[in-house]
């Protein structure tokens, strides 16, 4: 017998075709596509309003939890003074405060509102005030990203 014979003799017969895709899986992938779409809403709701993405899911606790920190840290940052950064910034810092700023959804807009004599910076309670607005966004980031994937049913 021949070496390339014996290769070809002990090779795996193919394999079959897979079946074509259930009538089921087909709507459970709209369901997917619709749970999917539910999820990023949740995720915007709760990156604009500090804890609109838990309370959509009903997860009231959560959802004041988020709402009274952010809020009490841009109300604070703001009367400390601090320093809200600006889409037209100057360097790689300040387009990095800038985006953790804009984190907190519609209390941006609130400590723009607040922020009549600028940033005072000069002294140690206006310093804070930046870093508690910075922290109030990057906080509410996160609860937003929670918010999304509880809505997935990744986590409780």
């Amino acid at each position: 017998m021949d070496e390339h014979q014996q290769l070809d003799d002990q090779s795996a017969p193919p394999l079959p075709e897979a079946p074509p895709p259930a009538p089921e899986l087909a709507e459970n992938n709209g369901d997917a596509q619709e749970a999917e779409t539910k999820a990023w809403g949740v995720a915007v709701a709760g990156w604009l309003l500090p804890g609109l993405g838990h309370a959509l899911q009903r997860m009231w606790g959560r959802a004041a939890v988020v709402f009274l920190t952010v809020g009490t840290l841009v109300v604070a940052g703001s009367l400390m003074r601090g320093n809200l950064f600006t889409a037209h910034g100057s360097d790689a810092f300040d387009a990095l405060g800038y985006l953790a700023d804009l984190g907190t959804g519609v209390f941006y807009f609130l400590a723009r509102s607040l922020e009549r004599h600028g940033a005072d910076v000069s002294h140690a309670g206006g310093d804070y005030g930046t870093r508690f607005l910075a922290t109030a966004g990057v906080l509410n980031l996160l609860a937003a990203l929670h918010a999304f994937e509880a809505a997935r049913g990744r986590k409780a």
